[in-house]
């Protein structure tokens, strides 16, 4: 087999496993108010990452020292 045959061949091998995902995702895809909700539940998801983040940030600056001691002759 040439190059040029083998090429042709992986590539239409390719994009009929493409083709097939394709209809895939179709006949999986949700309806859409399923969709909204989850993408509203992924958002809250992130908001309550965020203020996890925000409350450790808060703590870790909390427990810094603010200032250095300086010892007095």
């Amino acid at each position: 087999m040439s190059e040029e045959n083998a090429r042709a061949n992986a590539e239409s091998v390719f994009g009929a496993f493409r083709m097939a995902f394709q209809e895939l995702g179709k006949a999986m895809k949700p309806p859409e108010n399923v969709e909204k909700h989850f993408r509203e539940a992924r958002k809250e998801f992130l908001i309550g990452l965020r203020e996890m983040i925000d409350h450790r940030i808060q703590r870790m600056s909390q427990a810094e020292a603010k200032g250095t001691s300086v010892p007095v002759d």
